[in-house]
């Protein structure tokens, strides 16, 4: 496969791996060229135009089967009852932690966009409109509206929390496995441990003020 690959899709691989690897403002256009085997310098140009373009197409390629699969939990969490925030909850997690185990292209794409998240004001957008299709505002939306004590700015907070953490906990457990490593707990338990974790920090007991 990887001899047929296209020119493009051989340069997003190369972005892929470099921007997870090593931060996306520290990877350089003509590294990605390096790394994707070209020998025209400008092929990143060619094909994207620029860095946020290459990002956007990084991005792109996976949002589709994350949104599709919070939509199909989205659905059956709405079907609960209102009190039911572990539904909530999963359809904010699953999506994730299933996507993650497909493979290195998967928890790549969850490491940027964990790294997104911390700095989401500094990306175009037409990246943050991109990052809006997974449909995890509204399995936030969902939670937030089953368990509503928490004050606006605290939750805020936790929530920006909780996407890094999901997305990189994910991401990091997938890495790990994909290089040999041993996981502590089986898929399930991580992924119900994990729904736990997030109900426990969105659900904590808050002071006054």
């Amino acid at each position: 496969m990887e001899g047929t690959m296209s020119t493009r899709d051989r340069l997003l691989d190369a972005a892929a791996r470099l921007f997870a690897e090593r931060g996306i403002d520290s990877v350089s256009l003509a590294e990605i060229v390096r790394a994707a085997h070209q020998r025209n310098a400008s092929a990143v140009h060619y094909h994207f135009g620029n860095r946020d373009e290459i990002l956007r197409a990084v991005l792109a390629r996976h949002v589709p089967a994350i949104a599709n699969r919070r939509q199909e939990l989205l659905v059956a969490a709405r079907s609960r009852p209102a009190g039911d925030v572990r539904s909530a909850a999963e359809a904010i997690v699953r999506p994730v932690t299933e996507f993650a185990q497909r493979g290195w292209r998967e928890w790549a794409y969850l490491q940027i966009g964990s790294e997104l998240t911390g700095a989401v004001e500094r990306t175009t957008p037409e990246i943050r409109a991109l990052l809006t299709q997974t449909s995890g505002s509204a399995a936030w939306r969902l939670l937030r509206e089953r368990c509503p004590t928490v004050p606006v700015d605290l939750w805020r907070v936790r929530r920006e929390i909780c996407i890094v953490f999901i997305g990189r906990s994910a991401a990091d457990r997938a890495r790990k496995l994909d290089g040999g490593g041993h996981a502590i707990l089986t898929d399930d338990r991580f992924v119900e441990n994990l729904i736990d974790m997030v109900i426990g920090a969105m659900t904590a007991p808050h002071r006054g003020g």
